[in-house]
């Protein structure tokens, strides 16, 4: 039996700012009114149907409008002649003068469609229509986010040394704040935090004269796998992994830093007055290797939902960590084919198969420390630990970063670094932080060590993890002060959170 015609009239289709085809709805629920009345309107975005407008809105008085140039061009000759005759086109930057006499009636998919032009348009319109428009407040920077997130008490340390007032303020309140007249010189968001997928938070803080920028900790390309327009990237982006430079730049980013973690200003400076561990099961660290951390990705099966490690590769992965190499992020790109960094979610299958070699490299590492060193190896973390250590491991519950972890690391024998390969040229916050609370690291073999001298990488460093214990024991044996004094004064030097401040404000153009 042949199909029946579908009732359904064809629906007109444009390509979205990402290229990503998009179908056009013309009902009168894609046409909300936002504010205003009386007989006079103002359209942002005339859908695909614009002839039948005036009937369908309602529309009686004089009518202007406003329409996305990549929009029309694409909807072509015959959309352009159905407008109407009395149609008046006005420029984006009449906006917020016509709205004040107009019913503001918006055409709903256009933000999404093309939120390139149309976000920093609705922005000016929204910050218009305030009572006490906000303005920039010199030398403020708000982190969004909460007071126990990552990087922010270190930040806030961090800008409130070089004479600025920081203030870590709920993802959620920075509309509300820009509507009580409140602006920052900076937004500085970790991770995109407080930045949504089509950037209108970006666009209001940016309409009121602040300056935007983002610090990507975590693998930048996962971070935008999660966005859905290209607002970022005329932002300043800072990455702690020099290896997504040339990636993001690309991608079309105009201005992309590389911004390595660092240790607290503070710690260097007072690593003798760490307090050591008083509770029962943190006093015996003496002569014991420590490694403290998450058993696997954060929101892992979420994220990662739907990907997997092929056999052959997992095969070849394996063999690559066995021979002193990296199956990092970059080598799954090329070893799956993912070619498309962005838009969509590609990333994530290297991501995930970065992720479960990071987890068997680690298994590893702490496995074979485990028997090389009789068992002189403690565990803090999760309980998802326990199928990956051997029998009989001291698996230990985590412990709180600011408050007993530096005690920690400083009266250990010395810590153990494993680095994710889901950064490849990547640096762990253990790499600043042991030093500077008085510890003694040992680490593999990252690229990212090239940020230091050498000639204090090398004594510290494992390539396999049969290196590790007798790596551990010459170390710990010679006490290793000198490299110790080194370290903490090239952390000093040049790798605190003040360098990473004063090197955002300078870049922004704001020191």
């Amino acid at each position: 039996m042949a199909d029946l015609p579908s009732s359904r009239p064809a629906r007109a289709r444009v390509l979205d700012e990402l290229g990503l085809p998009k179908s056009l709805p013309a009902g009168s629920r894609d046409f909300p009114p936002l504010f205003g009345d009386g007989p006079d309107a103002l359209l942002l975005g005339l859908g695909p149907e614009p002839a039948g407008l005036p009937e369908l809105l309602s529309l009686r008085g004089r009518v202007r409008y406003v329409e996305s140039p990549e929009f029309a061009e694409q909807m072509g000759a015959d959309w352009r002649a159905a407008i109407p005759a009395g149609f008046e086109a006005a420029a984006p930057e009449e906006v917020p003068a016509l709205a004040l006499s107009s019913r503001v009636i918006l055409y709903r998919p256009g933000p999404r469609l093309f939120p390139g032009f149309w976000g920093p348009l609705l922005a000016r319109l929204h910050l218009a229509r305030l009572n006490v428009p906000p303005a920039p407040e010199a030398e403020t920077v708000w982190l969004p986010g909460g007071a126990g997130d990552l990087l922010r008490p270190e930040l806030a340390e961090a800008f409130a040394t070089l004479g600025w007032r920081a203030e870590i303020t709920p993802p959620d309140d920075l509309s509300a704040r820009l509507a009580r007249g409140e602006c920052p010189a900076l937004c500085l968001c970790v991770n995109f935090r407080g930045i949504d997928a089509l950037g209108e938070a970006a666009h209001l803080l940016r309409a009121a004269g602040a300056h935007v920028a983002a610090w990507c900790v975590d693998n930048p390309l996962h971070l935008l796998s999660g966005l859905r327009a290209r607002f970022w990237t005329d932002l300043p982006l800072f990455v702690t992994d020099d290896w997504f430079l040339d990636p993001l730049r690309e991608l079309g980013a105009t201005r992309v830093f590389h911004l390595p973690l660092a240790a607290r200003a503070s710690d260097v400076a007072d690593a003798a007055k760490i307090p050591a561990p008083e509770s029962a099961d943190l006093i015996d660290l003496a002569g014991r290797l420590v490694f403290a951390g998450r058993s696997a990705f954060p929101d892992k099966d979420g994220f990662f939902a739907g990907c997997s490690v092929p056999d052959n590769a997992r095969v070849e992965a394996s063999r690559l960590l066995a021979d002193g190499g990296r199956a990092d992020f970059g080598w799954w790109l090329a070893r799956l084919g993912v070619t498309r960094l962005w838009p969509g979610g590609a990333v994530r299958r290297a991501g995930y198969c970065a992720e479960e070699t990071g987890r068997a490299w680690r298994a590893a590492c702490l496995t074979r420390a485990h028997a090389d060193l009789a068992g002189a190896l403690t565990v803090f973390g999760d309980a998802g630990w326990r199928e990956l250590l051997p029998p009989g491991a001291d698996l230990r519950p985590p412990v709180d970063y600011h408050a007993t972890l530096p005690g920690v690391c400083a009266t250990a024998g010395a810590c153990l670094n494993c680095t994710s390969p889901l950064l490849p040229h990547g640096l762990t916050q253990r790499h600043f932080d042991v030093w500077a609370w008085g510890g003694l690291l040992v680490t593999d073999a990252t690229p990212g060590l090239a940020l230091f001298p050498r000639a204090l990488t090398q004594p510290v460093t494992f390539a396999r993890p049969e290196d590790i214990a007798p790596l551990t024991r010459g170390l710990m044996r010679d006490g290793a002060a000198d490299l110790k004094r080194e370290w903490r004064a090239e952390i000093a030097r040049a790798h605190t959170y003040v360098h990473r401040a004063r090197t955002i404000l300078e870049a922004v153009g704001l020191a």
